[in-house]
């Protein structure tokens, strides 16, 4: 069993570096070849930022581990929203570009709703996921056409203007190496995730609803600690619901092909209220004052360690 642990800590660290990698590396790989950088951001990057959840969570639909699938990526979403954008708003409460985050809110919502009613047959099939797909090309478009409106916030531009240039040999080996890690460490927290559960009596759902559900955000929790602690607040709330939209949008959707996702009834009365009180208290005061308060970060935050505490008294005690 301590090998097993050592295993899933290493695939934490492989799909957290991987990311990275592969980031930096799309970026180059933008400069070199011209491709527009609204266009890189609105579609590579933003998608890059969710891979370490596609992954996990595609993996474990192949393996037949659906449950799994669908805790990693709604796990994602509570511990994004919960935890990492919680923590930076009890830290340093901010004001949000209202048309920025009304946009994304908008369609995070949608995306919540969808989820919700296409799975009211118990299952999120093949099918579902082609819709969740049109609701992703559709964010893509609005995505890009926010970036047309002002680079300056876009995530990416924040990325060209940290990055150092790479020669050609690096950019192949990172992204290669991005790939690979994220691919690779993946696997180890999936095949490792389902021998701990076993190990403990903790249902699969469960591990993936928190261990790895917060392994497969180090990258948000890791790029939102840099935008705070450089002034760049409003990269961080956008990254957030970025990554939100794109859980339940991409990693569910394209997790559905292999298998169908089934729902579980955890996720209808633990899982999905949560997620939804969670989303509420972020959206509703922020529209409204057009700030995040720290009050709102400390309600936020008080929630996942609620959760989590539901989670604990239901499954362990």
């Amino acid at each position: 069993m301590v090998i097993v642990v050592v295993l899933f800590v290493i695939g934490f660290i492989l799909i957290s570096k991987g990311g990275d990698f592969f980031i930096n590396a799309t970026v180059e790989i933008g400069r070199r070849t011209n491709i527009s950088e609204l266009i890189l951001g609105a579609t590579i990057v933003s998608f890059a930022t969710t891979l370490p959840e596609l992954t996990v969570s595609l993996f474990a639909s192949i393996d037949n581990h659906t449950t799994m699938s669908l805790g990693n990526a709604v796990g994602s979403i509570i511990c994004n929203t919960g935890l990492i954008l919680g923590m930076v708003v009890f830290i340093s409460p901010f004001k949000a570009d209202r048309k920025m985050f009304a946009s994304k809110s908008t369609i995070l919502l949608i995306s919540i709703i969808a989820l919700i009613v296409l799975g009211l047959d118990g299952a999120i099939t093949r099918v579902d996921g082609f819709i969740l797909l049109i609701i992703f090309a559709i964010y893509m478009y609005t995505n890009y056409k926010g970036i047309l409106n002002d680079t300056s916030k876009n995530y990416l531009y924040y990325c060209m203007t940290q990055q150092s240039e790479m020669s050609v040999v690096k950019i192949v080996i990172s992204f290669l190496a991005g790939i690979t890690m994220m691919i690779v460490g993946s696997r180890l927290l999936v095949d490792n995730g389902v021998e701990i559960a076993s190990f403990i009596g903790i249902p699969q759902g469960i591990i993936s609803l928190t261990v790895i559900a917060l392994g497969t955000s180090l990258p948000e929790l890791v790029s939102s600690i840099t935008a705070v602690r450089k002034k760049h607040h409003e990269i961080c709330v956008g990254n957030i619901l970025g990554a939100n939209i794109l859980n339940i949008v991409s990693v569910i959707s394209i997790s559905s092909i292999p298998n169908s996702i089934p729902i579980l009834s955890q996720n209808i009365r633990v899982d999905y209220p949560f997620m939804i009180a969670l989303v509420l208290i972020l959206i509703i005061p922020t529209i409204i004052k057009h700030k995040l308060y720290r009050m709102q970060g400390l309600l936020m935050l008080g929630t996942y360690i609620t959760y989590l505490a539901v989670l604990y008294y239901t499954y362990m005690i």
